[in-house]
């Protein structure tokens, strides 16, 4: 039979031996520091949502005339778009400047109206349709000095540039015409926006933290912005259709 002080001393041996091993497959409880540290960061993306109305009926050789109005309404439309930016310099203590890139899409369709002889309005059965395709490249200007240098979780942000539009109206019978011409063409103009980005980082740390190991994301953001988009050919358009306007943008930001 074994000495007890032999089995004591035996046992002792094993877990001196177990001991690390175990230590080093424990799992970290969740809410808990994290090892892990931030990658690199050189651009920005924006999933973005907007009700947009178009200014088609600002345009003053219409004399007052609102043809999107009574053929649409009055009601926005909701407009979806993607944006690019890269975070070309770092100012320090202020943010990040570089340049963006967007793309969107938004359609108006209702039934077709028609005047009759005792200034009536008749609802047609052919529906009529403009779809507009938005770009735009600005130059881009993110505040996030705040949440960098102080931890206070909001970044404003700032966008100038040039806007761009694709704009085509049809019918049931295909794309519009009116007099001879094409309803279909391009809008050029200015592209300014205003906005204030939330850092989600914050509220949970932890999978802020795996979000970046994982896929290179350093910050998550819900952001609204003011935009004017001036689409009104710049003077180098001639009949320009003003497919612009004036609203406010929500959406999801990702940091990279």
């Amino acid at each position: 039979m074994k000495h007890p002080f032999a089995a004591w001393l035996t046992a002792l041996a094993s877990a001196s031996l177990v001991t690390p091993a175990a230590a080093q497959t424990r799992e970290e409880p969740i809410g808990s520091a994290h090892p892990g540290k931030e990658s690199p960061q050189n651009f920005a993306a924006e999933v973005r949502f907007a009700a947009f109305n178009p200014d088609v009926d600002s345009d003053p050789s219409l004399r007052g005339q609102t043809p999107y109005k009574d053929t649409f309404g009055t009601s926005p439309r909701l407009e979806i778009g993607l944006e690019l930016d890269w975070q070309a310099v770092r100012i320090p203590h202020l943010g990040t400047i570089g340049p963006g890139v967007s793309a969107g899409y938004t359609r108006a369709s209702d039934p077709a109206r028609f005047q009759t002889e005792h200034n009536g309005t008749l609802i047609s059965g052919e529906q009529t349709t403009l779809e507009i395709f938005p770009f735009y490249g600005v130059i881009v200007l993110r505040g996030d000095a705040l949440w960098r240098d102080l931890g206070v979780p909001l970044v404003p942000y700032g966008k100038l540039g040039l806007g761009y539009a694709l704009w085509h109206a049809s019918n049931s019978l295909g794309t519009s015409s009116a007099n001879g011409v094409s309803g279909e063409g391009s809008s050029l103009g200015t592209q300014v926006s205003l906005g204030l980005a939330l850092n989600l980082n914050p509220f949970d740390a932890y999978a802020a933290q795996n979000f970046d190991d994982a896929l290179g994301v350093n910050n998550s953001y819900l952001f609204a912005e003011w935009t004017r988009s001036d689409l009104d050919g710049l003077g180098l358009q001639k009949n320009v259709l003003r497919v612009g306007g004036t609203g406010w943008t929500f959406g999801l930001a990702f940091e990279f």
